[in-house]
């Protein structure tokens, strides 16, 4: 991973882009004799989402007097807001009283984002401890609410960061390679088509996620996804995906576009040709007589309330996204991750799967309707069984290379840990299994 070390000036040379990577918050940050853990961490950036983050506080000029406080918003009018809770089961609330121990011992609560009120730059939310007498503000911590979101929503910034580090991490060839080699001819029989698929697929999805969050690229980036089902005109455009293909089916990035150096095995660029209007179409297949629409949300959330029916979803939209190209390496599972857009399709079904879980309720792994290995399971099915490639086995039926080593893991307790289970993906917000996977959704949320 030494090759991260790059800073992405030096990759690239474009200030406007380092300018979008690192928006500093707009209001000083006011610090006291006080400090506020986030997810165990006392100091530097913090990153949470709507899953909910174990936060403690504690005086630390004692001893003194027992002191009554109150924790807010630090901005109700701008950046990520989020909600307190004093216990884990208790409810939401805006802000949240305590006493403060004059001796220092720690008081425990917890923080979430508050549904639909997502962060848009780094560190642009926060926590202020004001004073319960006098209002006062005492101490401040910034974080970000930072989730997954629409790929044709994001803000410039946004974008433009998301871009930075994952041209990033695939000029860093030995690191981006890690990728190619789990995704292709290889591995095939091991990832899709079978019980695991959508496990392995959400636990390949957050690696990549990882691997661009190391403080060596962007902490601040996620995955955005594309909502194939709708038009995505800012998806496919010069200044993100690429815009309409030329002669050979080459897409045009503009000149500040980092993916403009996108290079796989040697050579720079991206192929795909639509088979469908882009800019007023959502995704279309040729299915021998014509267009046909990739399913709809609509139509994959009601395929029914347990996992038998729901993981037909990999025929279609799975499959039919990948094919409503006529050309480029998406058509082939062998060669999509050459197309940078492979992980904006695949955040997209996560997220589907994601909301017909919080929609049927089904996190509970004991609960067939949850995840079955039905019909036909093999090794990398069973909810106990750890997924390939992070637990480096190479052993047949597994495929003979495992690239890539074991998970990366956050700073503090979280899961999955470096070789993930099947089991330690599906319960991704940790509502009956504890800890959580550390990503959500825009439009998803977790209660």
């Amino acid at each position: 991973m030494g090759s991260l070390t790059r800073t992405i000036k030096n990759l690239f040379g474009n200030p406007g882009l380092d300018k979008a990577r690192k928006i500093p918050p707009a209001l000083p940050v006011i610090t006291g004799p006080f400090e506020i853990s986030i997810n165990t961490l006392s100091s530097g950036n913090a990153y949470i989402g709507w899953t909910l983050s174990s936060c403690s506080i504690r005086i630390t000029n004692q001893p003194q007097a027992n002191r009554d406080v109150i924790l807010k918003n630090r901005d109700t009018s701008t950046g990520g807001q989020i909600i307190f809770r004093s216990a884990f089961g208790s409810a939401n609330q805006d802000t949240l009283s305590l006493t403060l121990p004059g001796d220092g011992s720690p008081v425990n609560f917890f923080i979430g984002g508050k549904f639909g009120f997502p962060s848009t730059d780094d560190q642009d939310g926060g926590i202020s401890l004001t004073d319960a007498a006098t209002s006062g503000v005492l101490h401040q911590r910034t974080l970000m609410v930072r989730v997954r979101k629409n790929a044709n929503n994001l803000t410039v910034g946004e974008r433009d960061r998301f871009l930075h580090a994952y041209a990033t991490l695939n000029a860093a060839t030995p690191d981006y390679q890690v990728f190619l080699d789990s995704h292709n001819a290889a591995a095939a029989n091991e990832i899709h088509h079978r019980p695991s698929f959508l496990p392995w697929h959400r636990a390949f999805v957050l690696s990549l996620e990882r691997h661009l969050q190391t403080i060596a690229i962007d902490p601040s980036v996620t995955i955005p996804y594309w909502h194939f089902d709708q038009p995505s005109p800012k998806i496919f455009d010069p200044d993100f995906m690429g815009g309409t293909p030329n002669s050979v089916g080459r897409v045009p990035f503009s000149g500040t576009n980092p993916l403009r150096n996108w290079t796989i095995f040697g050579v720079t660029g991206v192929t795909r040709r639509p088979s469908f209007n882009t800019a007023t179409s959502g995704a279309q297949w040729d299915g021998g007589t014509g267009l046909v629409a990739v399913q709809s949300e609509a139509v994959t959330l009601a395929l029914g309330p347990g996992w038998a029916q729901f993981e037909d979803m990999e025929l279609d939209p799975h499959d039919t996204a990948h094919t409503c190209f006529s050309s480029g390496p998406l058509i082939s599972p062998a060669t999509a991750t050459q197309d940078p857009l492979f992980f904006l399709l695949h955040s997209n079904i996560d997220r589907l799967w994601a909301k017909w879980q919080q929609k049927m309720n089904r996190y509970d792994t004991s609960n067939t309707a949850t995840y079955s290995p039905q019909p036909a399971p093999a090794i990398g099915d069973f909810l106990t069984d750890t997924m390939w490639p992070w637990n480096g086995v190479t052993a047949s039926p597994r495929p003979p290379t495992a690239p890539g080593g074991p998970l990366i893991q956050l700073a503090f307790p979280s899961k999955p840990g470096p070789t993930p289970t099947v089991a330690d993906v599906i319960d991704y917000i940790g509502k009956t299994q504890g800890n959580s996977n550390y990503f959500d959704y825009d439009d998803v949320p977790v209660s």
